[in-house]
Parts: C-alpha cells; structure tokens; sequence
C-alpha cells in the first residue's frame, strides 16, 4: 500500500512540474496572452505580454500585439512606444506600419518634419527594405557565391571561360561589399538614433537642464523624439522640426 502510495504521489508532482514548466514556456504564454486579447481582457493580456519580455523573449510580434493591447487601454504612448519597437525588429512590417501610423495619428502635437530630399528618401525607403540581419544574410550568402565563383575561374578550362568567370566574381565581389554597406547603414538607422517616446500626458521643453529656466514649448504623450545630449535629471531633446530643448528623463522611454 505504502508502495503505491508513494508511485501516487511521485506521479503528481511529475504532473504538477511539467504543468508549471508550460505555463513558463514564451509560446504558451503568448498564446495565453492572445487568449485573453481576443476575449477582450487588455489589461491581463498586457501583463502578460510584459512578462514574455521581461523574462527576455522579445520579438516584434509580442511588441506589435502589447501595442495593441495599449491601444484597445487608450494608453496612447505605451502602444506607440511597443509599436516602434516592433517595428525596429522588422521595419518591413505593414502592419506594424499601418497601426504606428494610426495611432501617431492619435497624438495631439503634429508636428511638420523638416523636408528632406527625394535622395534621401529613396535611401531611407531601400535601407529599411529589410531588417540589419536580413541584408547580413544576403551579404554572407553573396560572399559564398563570390567564393565558388572565384572557384570557376581557377578551373576554367578556356580563355572566354576564365573572363566570364572573373568578371562574374568581381560584380559578385562589389555587389556583397554594397549588401554590407547596406547592412551597416540599417543597423546605424535603428539603433543609432537614441530614439524615445514621450511618456507624460504634458512635458515642457526648456531651454536648460533646469526646472526654473525658460520653458521654449510643450509636448504631449505619444510624440518622438530624439535624445542627444543628457545631464543628471535631464534630457537634450530634437523634434521632427528640429526643435532643440531639455525634457525631464522620467517624461521620456528609449524604444
């Protein structure tokens, strides 16, 4: 009877174990978390999808689908702010791109950026084609074409056959170095820029890293920014326009 007893009692802390380690795994918990959204639970679908993160899980879906659970909260800059990080992780994404841009929309301070030019956009539009690792993956990948390649010419039995061979390998060879560039130029774009979200309902924009100085204009929750200098409780802020100011740092969040 105790042997019995005890095979019991093994097999349902086996049981309890293994039901606490699903509960722990990021996909189950994303699938609770997308459980909940759709059952209009926001606000435990919310920490849920916080938790998934803050255990170090993060990808652009859990992001994209946090930002909407803010968005459904009316918690304007929260959704904004898990958009942009969503779309760091995959700008190419359409509909991260069409829900940021609604809930920009959102947002009191419209703000008119300064023009750039059509160069510069079309830049802009081809580095954010695909993410920093996608154009790496392209890269690496030409790098081994170019190698066998190269292989080609060393075996090329005719005159006609080699120079095919090295013009193919050169054109290989400078089109991966572009891919490269292409790659580098994607990674400055997203992660260079210091970029923060406006989390308080109002923030005055001051002249100085002082509470008493003069306040140059307000933002309001959900506006970008970029961070450029910081001094102890303050932050050196440009806007779209390229308005210059010091923010207090517990008003703004790094995406």
């Amino acid at each position: 009877m105790r042997k019995y007893l005890a095979i019991s009692v093994i097999f349902f802390l086996c049981f309890f174990n293994s039901f606490g380690k699903e509960e722990m795994n990021p996909q189950s918990l994303f699938s609770k978390a997308n459980g909940l959204y759709r059952e209009k639970n926001y606000k435990e679908a919310i920490l849920t999808y916080e938790k998934i993160i803050a255990e170090g899980n993060t990808a652009a879906e859990v992001y994209f689908n946090l930002g909407n659970s803010y968005f459904k909260e009316n918690d304007l800059s929260k959704a904004i702010l898990n958009y942009e990080r969503a779309r760091t992780i995959n700008p190419g994404d359409e509909d991260v791109i069409f829900n940021l841009r609604m809930a920009y929309n959102s947002t009191v301070d419209k703000i008119e950026p300064v023009p750039i030019l059509f160069y510069q956009r079309w830049w802009q539009s081809l580095i954010h084609t695909f993410s920093p690792g996608t154009w790496s993956i392209i890269a690496i990948s030409l790098i081994w074409i170019t190698l066998f390649a190269g292989i080609g010419y060393l075996f090329a039995s005719t005159a006609n056959g080699k120079r095919n061979a090295f013009l193919c390998t050169l054109t290989l060879l400078f089109t991966s170095m572009a891919i490269f560039y292409l790659s580098y130029s994607s990674h400055r774009a997203i992660y260079g820029k210091n970029e923060a979200i406006i989390m308080a309902s109002t923030s005055y924009i001051r002249s100085s890293p002082d509470d008493k100085s003069t306040k140059l204009f307000m933002l309001h929750e959900g506006t970008k920014v970029i961070i450029i200098d910081d001094q102890k409780d303050w932050k050196q802020i440009k806007i779209a326009n390229g308005n210059v100011g010091w923010i207090e740092k517990d008003a703004i969040e790094k995406i």
